[in-house]
């Protein structure tokens, strides 16, 4: 029987399938390795993006309630009764990123506000219709409305508005100066920073007659929220760019303020704000609108820093012009990106009107910058920019 010849591979035809298997299986990881650098890209991204729209919630809402029950500034302790520190501040840097704080009575705890029913125990204390919502070493705002009896005249149109002033002032509880429940008594801190002897920096309040009197404006008590924001200005922590909040003063406290991280991979602030200028002349701002104008450079610390108290009673014009404000937040992966990274920061200015336009100061800079520890390269750079009426400072748009 004649045997049939046996037949297989042979070498060449090996190397041949293994170098066809060689080059799918490198295009395969090519394309995997590129998804995968994709994905983690897209993730970083994503992280980024969120946290941006986690801070800029934030302070959108402290901007949209700044100024209630004290629209024209409230006075501190620290500072006395002859100044004014206004609700909204903003310290601005040309070279850097802007800090911003906000001022207001909580109003969003129904249980908070109370009504001053006796002033018998003034300056130590008050007797409040209620103490729900107060606890021992809250900061407490003591706001009095009053509505003028004469028309504003700086508004246009017959007849003007009539603008409701406030005057408000902080103060603190002691401990155990809550007591009582409704009705009740807060007693205050006569001592620094937040009170002083007689509580010079308040004037008495006005408290709410008994039924069946039709007197309806007596002084309210709130609780206080001073919120300030800032990136960390330690070179130090640059690297991990820390966007902090001072959430109990406010930054009221100068250097004994306490700061505390939010979030991190932060790079800039800049700010903006349109004010009420009747009558003086359009800056050259790009609205066109002689009575409202953009200013987005050292102009922003000036109307917003303490100023001197008008001897009463109060003047009618108005005291508080800030109508808006544009805030621009800009953040970066916190790990270098392979692939295409962001080749410079984001253009937070209009050269052709650097102090009077609303997006900021600050020009954009090439990545890595050699002189900012903050800017490094191989990262992505995201911001966003929003705009934000001021509800409750007494201006309409």
């Amino acid at each position: 029987m004649k045997r049939r010849r046996e037949r297989g591979f042979t070498l060449i035809e090996l190397m041949v399938a293994l170098v066809v298997s060689a080059l799918l299986v490198g295009m395969i990881l090519a394309i995997f390795s590129r998804m995968s650098l994709a994905y983690r890209g897209q993730q970083q991204i994503a992280g980024v993006q969120q946290v941006l729209a986690a801070a800029r919630a934030t302070i959108e809402l402290d901007a949209k309630q700044a100024g209630f029950a004290m629209p024209q500034g409230f006075t501190i302790a620290r500072t006395g009764l002859g100044t004014l520190q206004s609700p909204v501040q903003i310290f601005n840097s040309s070279t850097g990123p802007d800090q911003i704080a906000f001022f207001y009575a909580e109003y969003a705890d129904p249980t908070a506000p109370a009504v001053v029913t006796s002033v018998a125990g003034w300056p130590g204390s008050v007797e409040v219709d209620s103490t729900r919502g107060f606890a021992d070493e809250d900061l407490v705002v003591l706001s009095t409305q009053d509505i003028p009896s004469i028309d504003n005249p700086i508004l246009r149109g017959p007849p003007s508005a009539k603008i409701a002033t406030y005057d408000a002032c902080v103060l603190q509880i002691v401990k155990g100066g809550v007591s009582g429940g409704s009705p009740g008594t807060l007693t205050f801190s006569a001592v620094p920073p937040w009170g002083g002897v007689n509580s010079t920096h308040c004037t008495t309040p006005v408290a709410m007659p008994p039924p069946p009197s039709s007197k309806t404006l007596a002084t309210m008590v709130y609780k206080f929220v001073a919120h300030a924001y800032r990136i960390d200005p330690d070179p130090a922590r640059a690297a991990i760019g820390p966007l902090q909040g001072e959430l109990i003063s406010g930054g009221l406290l100068g250097t004994a303020a306490s700061w505390t991280d939010l979030a991190y991979g932060f790079t800039d602030i800049q700010t903006a704000l349109q004010v009420f200028e009747s009558r003086t002349g359009d800056t050259p701002d790009p609205d066109n609108d002689p009575d409202r104008n953009w200013y987005s450079g050292g102009r922003q610390n000036t109307l917003t820093e303490p100023s001197t108290r008008p001897a009463p009673p109060p003047p009618p014009p108005l005291m508080n012009s800030l109508l808006q404000i544009s805030i621009s937040l800009v953040a970066r992966t916190d790990r270098d990106v392979e692939g295409i990274a962001t080749a410079a920061t984001p253009q937070l200015i209009d050269p052709a009107i650097p102090n009077n336009n609303s997006f900021g100061d600050h020009p954009s800079v090439p990545l890595p910058s050699p002189t900012d520890p903050a800017l490094q390269g191989s990262r992505i750079y995201r911001y966003t920019t929003f705009q934000v009426d001021f509800r409750n400072l007494g201006v309409g748009r």
